[in-house]
């Protein structure tokens, strides 16, 4: 997806380094103009600490390019292609380069298009420090909310919790669409400073966030639509009809849509049209169909393109696709040889590493399991680093992270505090979508555990039969 960019300055680098390969510092001289100080015809000056370099010339400049005249060639910068080496040459065994770039920053718009630039964690964890700074820079609303989706989704700071809420909710006050929306997920999951769900409150903010043109909104209510879930009512053909006519009537439509329909199509029993509608999405440039159509191959059996399917998605970037053969069978890695054991555990965890970045917390997951259980390979005797990533993948909303550190939690002989984070981590488990673990929060609540949770856990949580649930001895069976 294309990005909503700006330049703001023009840098001109004289890069330089000895010409002996066993020397590799480099050097550079930098000279940078502001945009306002531009004007085409001017005569751009530079440091040139080798003098090899001729006169550089503006010969034009709007808000969408820049075009250079060097040594008789026209050299065009923009969006996309915002950098260009003019000339090369070396002097008294040093090698120079003459190299231009433009610096982008993002344009701040109130549009649909503008907000699906900060939809997912990959496109986040892809904004750099001058992307932040411009962000933090800025009193606009949608700046605001960026800066809280950074902070919400990727957790990068100690206070990156508090931030977050503070920005969402000033975004919210300011009109923000898309605010509406994440504001309404927060409460969806107990993500707020009031740490409950309130699943009323969040169904207001989602439909104020639908009336005021929010894309998200109105995707993730169709995905909620055709699960019959979170107040919803389960209507997945009705939902099946909607986005068709949005991807044959819209002129540039979200390439989310392919999935929430292939999502659709499944529900409905139409695999092969839910195939054919990721593949669509792949496409059209939602990656997140990669892991999607991977999952719908490996459910019939078809390992071969479920293989090439990760892969595929591990090329474009996609998070999830990271943990591709991360959760291999550990019979089948004790049939390798010790010297492909070795690689295969150095693979596993640069590539497990490499989605984390990304702020996929199921990479986190698969680190502190396999580091934990000493998986694949994995040594960690002071299970320090499985405690640091299952940290980290909880940080990212990782359900299975949670779940796990309760059962770690709850092994041996747990105290009573011990007892009480196991019972909580698996609420917010169950928060994120983790079924698995209801009949054990039950259990804690029943006993007591979950006092503060009371008012919610009646509320949304206990099914019908729940006098039916038995106790148990709470010890952790890690066969069960």
């Amino acid at each position: 997806m294309d990005t909503m960019k700006t330049w703001n300055a023009l840098i001109i680098d004289v890069d330089y380094s000895p010409s002996d390969p066993g020397i590799r510092r480099c050097f550079c001289e930098r000279t940078q103009y502001s945009k306002k100080d531009l004007t085409p015809g001017k005569l751009l000056s530079y440091e040139d600490p080798g003098g090899l370099f001729g006169s550089i010339v503006l010969k034009e400049c709007d808000d969408d390019k820049v075009v250079l005249t060097y040594g008789g060639r026209d050299f065009v910068l923009r969006e996309g292609s915002s950098w260009a080496c003019l000339g090369k040459d070396g002097r008294n065994y040093t090698d120079f380069e003459l190299n231009v770039s433009l610096q982008l920053e993002y344009l701040i718009v109130n549009t649909p298009k503008f907000f699906r630039q900060f939809g997912t964690r990959e496109q986040l964890a892809a904004l750099s420090e001058d992307d932040i700074r411009h962000f933090e820079s800025s009193d606009d609303p949608c700046a605001k909310f960026v800066l809280g989706r950074w902070h919400y989704l990727l957790m990068p700071r100690e206070d990156s919790a508090v931030l977050a809420e503070k920005y969402i909710r000033e975004a919210v006050e300011g009109g923000v669409a898309d605010a509406y929306e994440t504001l309404s997920y927060m409460f969806t999951v107990g993500d707020t400073a009031e740490d409950t769900v309130d699943l009323e409150k969040a169904a207001r903010l989602r439909d104020e966030a639908i009336s005021r043109g929010s894309e998200a909104a109105r995707m993730r209510f169709a995905r909620n639509r055709i699960a019959g879930i979170l107040l919803a009512p389960e209507e997945p053909a009705e939902v099946a009809r909607e986005i068709e006519k949005i991807l044959s009537e819209e002129e540039d439509p979200n390439p989310g849509w392919y999935s929430v329909l292939a999502y659709a199509y499944e529900v409905l029993g139409k695999a092969e049209e839910a195939k054919k509608t990721y593949e669509e999405g792949i496409a059209h440039g939602s990656k997140r169909c990669y892991s999607e159509l991977a999952c719908w191959y490996r459910e019939r059996g078809m390992e071969e393109e479920y293989d090439k399917t990760m892969e595929a998605g591990i090329k474009a970037g996609f998070g999830f696709c990271y943990t591709f053969h991360a959760d291999l069978d550990e019979e089948e890695y004790e049939k390798k040889t010790p010297e492909l054991q070795r690689y295969f555990t150095r693979f596993i965890r640069d590539r497990l590493l490499q989605g984390l970045k990304r702020g996929d917390g199921a990479c986190a997951y698969y680190l502190g399991l396999n580091y934990f259980y000493g998986y694949l390979g994995f040594e960690d005797e002071e299970r320090t680093e499985a405690g640091k990533y299952l940290e980290r993948g909880m940080q990212l909303g990782d359900s299975c992270c949670y779940s796990l550190v309760a059962d770690i939690l709850e092994m041996g002989t747990p105290s009573d505090e011990d007892r009480r984070d196991a019972a909580r981590f698996r609420l917010k488990a169950l928060r994120l979508g983790n079924d698995t673990v209801l009949s054990k929060v039950i259990i804690a609540y029943r006993r007591g555990l979950l006092d503060k949770y009371q008012d919610e856990i009646e509320k949304y949580w206990l099914p019908e039969d729940y006098d039916d649930y038995e106790e148990d001895d709470g010890r952790f069976d890690a066969y069960v």
